[in-house]
């Protein structure tokens, strides 16, 4: 690819924006300018110029964990703890086939693309349908982690919390584990990815660390260090998770570090019910952990202690979770959940996190979770160039000020106008060119209305059978 040079934008770096130019060559970025005589010699090396007055030039915002199959499941139910709600989401998502999941991948990249992400790591369940969801990450143009589910326990088991005899063969149980199996496609897959574009990467993705059994701890931990792949997990997530942890002598968390599963390749979705030591334990070891805001409070599960994550140092991505929990995957609205709501129980307000604490969240954290520390998530020489131009002259946006501040108080998806990804361009002046995105759009609406018709008698059933439900969770977990 030619040079191409984006001038005289807002260089969003180091908790600062300042007017300059940014030069990128191939997939990287090669020189950052700011004063008038370093950025006239980055023009006489640029082959094409594009204009960045009034726009601030941020790096690539990663939706640290999101369900890429959820996009297709917008409108159904969110208003369930977890427990419950996850019952909905298996119903129609254990229904998905290739076609299906094709449609929710590139409909949650427009959407991604259109609001200045350029990563995203997809917690994925749907173990028969990866090299569909692999292809469709290839063709979406953005940056992903594919993470393939492992589990072999079902929660209903573990909580004491049985299925109605109606709903047991639709939710059905987690299958007993073929080790050599899972191992030989987990393979297949690593070799497919390795082989693609280099965008797309694959990881281990454990549902969960309760819901693996000792021979999957050992599966994960063999699989992880045999491909060197990073892994990513659900962790603590609500009340009703948080009542297991004493059925390890010292917690969950310190029974993962004792079996190994803890290093700088690991990234926890959620926390919300880890303690400050397990924070702490999390941090010794570099762990990075994906805080989904909007999601957490859509399902009750509580709030992340940010405040305690970032005094031991813990690691923070934001996530959106799925589309059906936590909305849109629109970063600039995570950011600001995420920057108010620990103020709600810290009167220390020197404490607070400020605007550049979830700039950074979303940004140089996200991208840890995809397993490129210090690669992207950043403007500066030698990043891998993953690049938004969001507008600073709107009538939301325009202010006397061009700071940082500004970006993450007022900017929205709207105001994205262009997006590059490894050095391309996947949106210009509002216009995807990755795909077809009003064909991807056309697509999804009639895979969702099939969905939505061939699951019609499932979901009779269900709710049904959700009064039964809610009162076993109510007494065995409330």
């Amino acid at each position: 690819m030619s040079p191409v040079l984006i001038d005289n934008a807002r260089i969003c770096a180091d908790a600062r924006a300042r007017p300059g130019s940014v030069l990128i060559e191939g997939n990287r970025i090669t020189a950052v300018a700011h004063t008038n005589d370093d950025r006239a010699a980055l023009r006489s090396r640029a082959a094409s110029i594009v204009d960045g007055t009034d726009h601030w030039l941020i790096p690539g915002m990663t939706d640290a964990h999101a369900h890429a199959y959820g996009a297709l499941m917008r409108g159904t139910e969110n208003s369930l703890p977890l427990e419950l709600w996850a019952l909905h989401t298996m119903v129609i998502g254990g229904d998905m086939d290739g076609p299906a999941l094709k449609a929710a991948i590139l409909l949650g990249a427009a959407e991604r693309i259109r609001s200045g992400i350029t990563g995203t790591l997809d917690h994925s369940p749907r173990v028969a349908l990866a090299q569909d969801s692999l292809a469709a990450h290839e063709a979406s143009g953005l940056r992903v982690a594919f993470a393939l589910f492992l589990n072999d326990i079902s929660d209903y088991d573990l909580l004491d919390l049985p299925l109605t005899d109606a709903l047991l063969p639709l939710i059905g149980r987690p299958p007993k584990l073929d080790a050599d199996a899972y191992a030989n496609t987990f393979a297949t897959l690593v070799q497919a990815a390795r082989a693609g574009s280099g965008r797309v990467s694959v990881q281990l993705g454990p549902n969960a660390p309760q819901r693996c059994s000792p021979e999957a701890w050992r599966l994960w931990r063999d699989l992880r260090d045999r491909h060197d792949i990073n892994v990513h997990t659900h962790l603590l997530e609500t009340r009703a998770q948080a009542s297991l942890n004493p059925k390890w002598p010292d917690g969950l968390v310190a029974e993962m570090e004792r079996h190994g599963l803890l290093d700088s390749r690991l990234t926890c979705a959620h926390g919300v019910w880890l303690s400050e030591h397990e924070m702490a334990t999390l941090a010794r070891h570099n762990v990075t952990v994906s805080h989904n805001p909007a999601s957490n409070l859509m399902l009750g599960s509580g709030a992340l202690n940010v405040n305690a994550c970032r005094a031991c140092g813990l690691r923070l991505g934001l996530g959106s979770d799925s589309a059906n929990t936590g909305g849109r995957a629109d970063m600039f609205a995570l950011m600001r959940l995420a920057m108010m709501l620990p103020r709600r129980a810290e009167p220390d307000f020197a404490k607070w996190p400020d605007a550049n604490t979830v700039f950074t969240a979303a940004t140089e954290h996200g991208a840890a979770a995809l397993g490129l520390a210090g690669q992207t998530g950043r403007i500066a020489q030698g990043q891998l160039a993953d690049l938004v131009l969001v507008r600073a002259n709107t009538a939301a946006t325009v202010s006397a000020s061009h700071n940082l501040d500004v970006l993450v108080q007022h900017a929205a998806p709207e105001h994205v106008a262009s997006v590059m990804v490894d050095g391309a361009w996947v949106m210009r002046d509002g216009h995807i060119l990755a795909f077809d995105e009003a064909a991807a759009i056309s697509d999804a609406q009639s895979q969702a209305e099939r969905l939505r018709d061939r699951n019609a008698p499932k979901m009779q059933t269900l709710l049904h059978e959700m009064p039964t439900m809610s009162a076993r969770f109510l007494r065995n977990c409330g």
